[in-house]
């Protein structure tokens, strides 16, 4: 009964795949043929192996290496990413330091840091649930003013990242390379030709005194800000287009060993593939012909029917994980691929995972510790405190109490004696406590 399972779940997912490929891989098309191309040529590259890999697989070829280029595109997503963690710092410290240069209102009173701070307890008493209430913590704590010494900030860390003590180390190795990369550690240290400006961009924020910036100084940083979040935006929206079509590629190759057909439904959503295929290989960014475009009126409907067959035969991924056999691994990975998790891992888990024992605990913490006290010897004061607040947002809050919650808050709001950062801090967080 459940190989049955396994095998209608597998058709779904083959044809659910399919339809949504067609369809991602047009708009992927229009996309690319409005700005005549790619503008990085590495996501040029990787757009170009992608389309001959599709048109192996329209060719029946069930080995076309898939895996690898999943992997490459992963890798170039860290790539990306590291670019937008030092950039989301330096919005930060420009969003504190834009007051400088704007106009002063006369007779304006310093902010209140008490009532500020019932504002936000207000807020939190206001979640409504105990979810609802961490996720704002961490919200808050990642907006307030940062004035810690390296080894108070560490002390805190060490705090936070208690409750992974006995839990199995993946989370807590994951939690360990996201305060890596919010803290800027991944930062890229060469230039690459390819994101040659966003290095550029980068160092320029890095070199600049941002304590005594001039106004034409801070407008020539805004605008650099600005020109590298809208490249770094464009490369995210490529490669997460790709990763989507790719992880859609994979699904169809594991399952069409298995898969039933649906002749007409394949038949036409193969055509429309074949014919954007070849849109993209000749560069021409030519318009899409008629006979692709209406082909799509067709698929009407059929990814939603596809994907409810899904859900109704869906076996969890912990119950495949037991199971033994091609068709139940294909499954396993097929669930991986379209759970929405687009860069997730398809390493199946170890089953006899260690726990995070005090040795392991203190080991990886000085590493992680030393590291961010040897590479923030190279960043401005206010970079390293951005990623100070950066890391702490990735955190849970460990207050206990509301009073405790008081003390925090109103300890950082009080120890920023910049009243120009102060302010600046508390339109933020009023802003995120409006939304």
């Amino acid at each position: 009964m459940k190989a049955a399972r396994i095998r209608r779940q597998l058709t779904a997912a083959y044809h659910c795949s399919y339809i949504r490929l067609a369809l991602n891989f047009y708009t992927a098309y229009e996309a690319a043929a409005e700005k005549k191309g790619f503008e990085n040529d590495r996501i040029s590259g990787l757009y170009d192996r992608f389309c001959e890999l599709l048109d192996a697989c329209l060719k029946g070829q069930s080995d076309c290496g898939a895996d690898e280029l999943r992997q490459d595109v992963i890798r170039e997503m860290e790539k990306v990413t590291d670019y937008t963690d030092a950039f989301q710092a330096y919005e930060y410290v420009m969003n504190r330091i834009e007051g400088r240069f704007a106009p002063k209102l006369i007779g304006k009173k310093p902010e209140d840091t008490e009532s500020l701070t019932e504002e936000i307890l207000s807020w939190f008493q206001t979640a409504p649930d105990p979810a609802a209430l961490r996720e704002r913590m961490q919200v808050i704590t990642g907006q307030l003013p940062v004035r810690f010494t390296k080894q108070k900030f560490f002390a805190l860390l060490e705090d936070r990242l208690s409750i992974y003590k006995g839990l199995p180390r993946s989370g807590f190795e994951d939690i360990l390379y996201i305060l890596r990369s919010e803290g800027l550690l991944n930062r890229p240290m060469a230039r690459e030709e390819a994101y040659g400006t966003l290095f550029d961009r980068m160092k320029a924020f890095e070199q600049a005194d941002l304590r005594h910036l001039t106004a034409q100084e801070y407008r020539h940083l805004a605008s650099e800000l600005e020109e590298g979040s809208r490249e770094i935006n464009a490369l995210s929206g490529e490669i997460l287009c790709l990763i989507d079509m790719v992880n859609d590629l994979c699904v169809i190759l594991l399952a069409q060993g298995t898969a039933v057909s649906d002749l007409s439904c394949e038949q036409n959503t193969k055509e429309i593939l074949k014919g954007i295929q070849t849109l993209f290989a000749s560069k021409e960014w030519e318009d899409i012909p008629e006979e692709v475009t209406d082909r799509l009126p067709a698929l009407e409907g059929k990814q939603e029917q596809y994907f409810e067959q899904w859900l109704r035969d869906d076996i969890s991924l912990e119950e495949l994980q037991e199971e033994n056999g091609p068709e139940a691994e294909a499954a396993w990975k097929a669930g991986l691929l379209m759970s929405g998790s687009a860069f997730m891992s398809l390493e199946k888990p170890n089953a006899d995972e260690a726990e995070v024992d005090e040795v392991f605990f203190r080991e990886k913490l000085d590493a992680l510790f030393k590291d961010m006290g040897e590479r923030w010897k190279e960043l401005p004061k206010a970079v390293v405190r951005a990623a100070m607040a950066k890391c702490l947002s990735s955190l849970p809050a460990n207050f206990q109490s509301l009073d405790e919650a008081r003390e925090y808050i109103q300890g950082s709001l009080n120890s920023c004696s910049d009243e120009i950062e102060r302010e600046a801090c508390a339109d933020l967080i009023r802003s995120l406590m409006e939304e």
